[in-house]
């Protein structure tokens, strides 16, 4: 049987990372597109797949997804797992929305653009977010809640959805999409939270409390956002959007409660005023992916949270 060939996008960053490692596992050749953009720390990305480039199996091209030769990739792929996204709510406004619009829109058209011209691919999925439902949507969310994008990552995360349904209903590109709530893990990115905040409290820092605390969140360990991917990769039908929450829906107050139960330490905190952009709250209605894909999430929050303090604590060391 020919061994599939998988393109992953982003795949120096937090997810694409771990999806690479799975379907490398699971006897895929992966080939791995990433910028290094400046996003975050390239050098925390380097690190991500230094691993995965000691892999037989595993090419890593290093280019900006807008300039590299997409079709000629494409031609030769079973999957595309489109992971790659200049991510965060709190990415700022004014001139970094150009940053959002090539990294996020004008990447994922020159993606599908080349789907369209070389057909052959089973699937595309697209890592979209949660956060293009807004500040506070209808608690748990379906798929079918009108998207209410309130920031740049947000509304640029809408753009390449549409993108996506236009591709497939106009030219039969076969993607799924799928909103991820809070993904954790290690690798996190470092202006994620629970980054932010373990590390602040193994080094001993202040961490600053956007809002009172009391706003929530539903968080997804890494390695069951990967298995929703895989499953998503193998449906026949395509178009869909899912959400992929983990099943654990707290106050930030209750996470941070949480984090000093297992780690044996108290928090250091100072308040600042909401940040324009972000969510209120967030809860996934996961049942359409239950239903399709026969995915739900299985990981612990305790075992995750340990998880990801061990790699916080070996990066540190």
């Amino acid at each position: 049987m020919k061994q599939p060939v998988s393109i992953v996008t982003g795949a120096a960053g937090f997810l694409g990372s771990h999806l690479s490692e799975r379907l490398l596992n699971d006897g895929h050749t992966v080939v791995g597109i990433d910028g290094f953009t400046d996003s975050y720390d390239p050098a925390v990305k380097r690190s991500n797949v230094e691993s995965l480039i000691e892999h037989p199996d595993f090419r890593l091209i290093e280019s900006d997804l807008v300039e590299v030769d997409l079709q000629n990739l494409v031609r030769d792929a079973t999957f595309v797992f489109h992971m790659a996204a200049r991510a965060g709510v709190r990415g700022g406004w004014g001139a970094i929305f150009d940053a959002y619009a090539h990294d996020n829109i004008f990447a994922t058209q020159r993606l599908l653009e080349a789907a369209r011209e070389v057909p052959g691919v089973k699937k595309i999925v697209l890592a979209s977010t949660s956060s293009v439902y807004g500040r506070n949507p209808p608690l748990p969310t379906p798929e079918s809640t009108p998207a209410r994008p309130e920031s740049y990552y947000a509304i640029t995360k809408v753009a390449c959805e549409k993108l996506a349904d236009a591709y497939h209903f106009n030219f039969d590109v076969p993607v799924t999409s799928l909103r991820f709530y809070t993904l954790y893990g290690p690798r996190q990115r470092p202006d994620m939270g629970f980054h932010i905040f373990i590390k602040a409290l193994l080094e001993d820092r202040e961490i600053t409390i956007y809002d009172d605390g009391a706003q929530t969140r539903e968080v997804t360990y890494v390695t069951d956002a990967v298995e929703a991917v895989v499953r998503a990769s193998k449906l026949q039908t395509h178009g869909q959007v899912f959400n992929i929450g983990g099943g654990v829906h707290k106050t930030l107050n209750d996470y941070l409660a949480d984090i000093e139960r297992i780690t044996k330490r108290r928090f250091r905190r100072k308040s600042s005023p909401p940040v324009k952009g972000d969510q209120r709250h967030s809860r996934a209605d996961i049942t359409a992916a239950r239903q399709a894909m026969g995915w739900s999430p299985t990981y612990p929050l305790e075992q995750g949270i340990r998880e990801q303090l061990r790699w916080i604590e070996s990066e540190l060391s």
